[in-house]
Order: C-alpha cells, then structure tokens, then sequence
C-alpha cells in the first residue's frame, strides 16, 4: 500500500513539460465494468498531489460507449473522494460508493484539467472495486 510510504509502481498526470504549463484536459477511463452482481459495491485508491492547479475530478457513468469524447458522450455522475493535501502526501480515498452507478457497463472516470499558468501533479495507486 502507498498510503504508508512511496509505493514502487503509480500512475502520474501533470501538464507541466520541458519547464512549462501546457493547457490540457485529460481522462483515465476505466475499462467498462458490470456491477450487478455485488453487494453495495464501492471503490478505493489512494493517491497524492503536489503543486498549484485544479483539482483532480472523479466519475462515473453507466451509459459511456467506452470510446467517444467524455465530453460529448455518456453522463457522467461527479464522486466525492478523501484527496491528498498536497506535498506529494498520499492519502487514501475513502471508501466511495458506486450504489448510484449500478449497471453492466460502469466506466470510472479521472479527469485531470491543467492551465497555460498552472496545474497540480497527480498521483495514482490501488485502484480497486469491491462489493
């Protein structure tokens, strides 16, 4: 687990590149899931963030064809998490229930948004559905 010390293997985003902000809107989608058969089902991950910038957004849809523009297709429903204070600080996220989102197609969603004059760096690890 991360939470407790840097873990060896984690999924990074941040806009900065060669010494400067790159305007940019980026998605992490999760392949699509059927969570029908479980009980209360949530999700968990841990992560961590360092620098100025918008926060990091968390998703969910259960009508998204898995291959569109976010943007344009599928409605996404906004998820509440337990987000790093920053420092680079890993935290986990808390157990978020996905009981709005049951459906045989469920993709997760992490948005990532970074200006020409800031953006934060994001950290991802122990993504896991259970339930």
């Amino acid at each position: 687990s991360s939470a407790g010390g840097a873990p060896n293997d984690y999924g990074v985003i941040s806009n900065y590149v060669d010494g400067s902000n790159i305007e940019t809107e980026n998605w992490l989608i999760s392949p699509a899931m059927d969570l029908t058969a479980g009980d209360s089902p949530v999700l968990n991950f841990d992560n961590a963030y360092n620098y100025g910038g918008p926060a990091l957004e968390l998703y969910a849809s259960v009508d998204y064809d898995g291959t569109s523009n976010p943007n344009d297709q599928g409605t996404w429903l906004p998820l509440s998490a337990t987000w790093s204070s920053g420092g680079f600080t890993w935290v986990n996220s808390g157990d978020i229930s996905l009981e709005g989102v049951i459906g045989t197609n469920v993709h997760i969603a992490f948005k990532y948004t970074g200006s020409a004059s800031d953006g934060s760096t994001w950290e991802l690890d122990n993504i896991v559905i259970r339930g």
